[in-house]
């Protein structure tokens, strides 16, 4: 059952593979999981409405609820909508898959949702009819609102478990993930953050301002307003609907999902591996040669971010006012005595860890830093031996 853990690591392998030395030049201090937050926008989905003939004056203003906004760098939510009239000489690659998957009583509209281009799939993750229901729980739900929130709060990264349903298996998971997860956001260290990379824009918010924490979020198996949301991870990979298993993904960034550990793959070293990757130094700043996929959402994350920057300075400011009166609210908080805390306290395991600090132990470094780092040279080193040991044997 520790399949899907082995995936993890081979998709940094890959990069590292793909990239080569490359990767050693565009090295980059700030972590992982702050980089994407600042720098990179989401995926977007391709959406297709299928139809016959003109939309009725309702299907129209249904059309125009969902029809993203443009903005700078992304589309919120961050996709794409493509129109096929099947009677108006529509685009042949859509009337192909059209022909092949069309449902076969239904004459409604029909909505099929696809995967970025960037993942390759070419299968739809959700399609149905177009509704008002439908396209509410396609586009967003209360724990992508609560994800973004959390990320938008200061969480490196929000750890999101797809409950299978067996009481005993999603308990003993959630276990495991919320007490290895405090024990992470005590004992991992941040990089320390080279000068040229904040000034080179990396990083939006004063250094001192980094914490480093995780959470987690679950979702039970038969909630129906997360419905779509779970088809969007759980179809990321062929074969995840497969296991009767809870599933977890790290979800960090602007929503960017790690790839899936599975059942007895949720363990410590696993967990480990992941969030060490997410909290080390952005090694690959080339966002489609890391590991992971993005999610639909409908979260203008440029607007978020600006929010989180504002709401730190007037903290830094209030400080700087009356010092005095925050350094007290501030122990009460690292007490557990301060009022207006998250609602989410059960599940809710960041520890709000500033980067400078190294009061505790660091644990051991991960597997995916060694490779990211000496992978190249490995490899490189390795190619050339074999080149020359062929040459001689000619």
């Amino acid at each position: 059952m520790n399949r899907h853990p082995n995936k993890l690591i081979s998709g940094v392998l890959v990069a590292v593979l793909i990239l080569g030395t490359p990767i050693l030049a565009w090295a980059c201090s700030v972590p992982v999981f702050r980089y994407a937050l600042e720098m990179w926008p989401p995926d977007e989905y391709e959406v297709v409405l299928f139809h016959q003939g003109p939309l009725t004056k309702e299907q129209k203003q249904l059309l125009k609820k969902i029809k993203p906004i443009e903005l700078e760098n992304v589309s919120v939510p961050n996709m794409r909508i493509h129109e096929v009239d099947l009677k108006a000489d529509p685009d042949p690659r859509w009337v192909k898959w059209w022909e092949k998957n069309k449902p076969k009583e239904s004459t409604e509209p029909w909505l099929a949702v696809f995967y970025p281009a960037s993942t390759l799939k070419i299968t739809p993750l959700w399609a149905g009819p177009f509704t008002e229901d439908s396209i509410n729980k396609t586009f967003q739900s209360p724990a992508r609102k609560e994800l973004a929130k959390r990320l938008q709060g200061g969480d490196s990264a929000v750890w999101v478990l797809l409950e299978c349903g067996n009481q005993e298996k999603d308990q003993a998971t959630k276990k495991t993930l919320e007490e290895r997860l405090v024990h992470l956001g005590k004992t991992l260290k941040m990089p320390e953050l080279k000068a040229q990379d904040v000034q080179a824009g990396y990083l939006s918010i004063r250094p001192e301002d980094l914490k480093l924490g995780f959470s987690l979020l679950s979702i039970s198996a038969d909630d129906p307003n997360e419905k779509v949301f779970r088809e969007i991870l759980l179809n990321s990979e062929d074969d995840l609907k497969d296991y009767d298993e809870p599933i977890a993904f790290a979800v960090f960034g602007r929503g960017r999902a790690m790839p899936a550990l599975v059942g007895k793959g949720i363990n410590n070293d696993m967990i480990d591996d992941a969030c060490t990757f997410l909290s080390g130094p952005c090694s690959c700043q080339v966002k489609r040669q890391n590991p992971g996929f993005d999610i639909l959402t409908s979260v203008n994350w440029d607007e978020l971010l600006e929010e989180q920057i504002e709401k730190l300075d007037d903290q830094a400011l209030a400080q700087t006012s009356n010092p005095t009166e925050t350094d007290s609210v501030s122990n009460k908080e690292s007490s557990g005595e301060a009022k207006g805390e998250p609602s989410v306290s059960p599940e809710k395991t960041s520890t709000d860890k500033p980067a400078e600090s190294n009061e505790e132990t660091e644990i051991t470094p991960s597997p995916f830093m060694g490779w990211i780092i000496w992978g190249p040279v490995v490899i490189l080193g390795a190619g050339i031996l074999v080149l020359l040991f062929g040459r001689k044997k000619a």
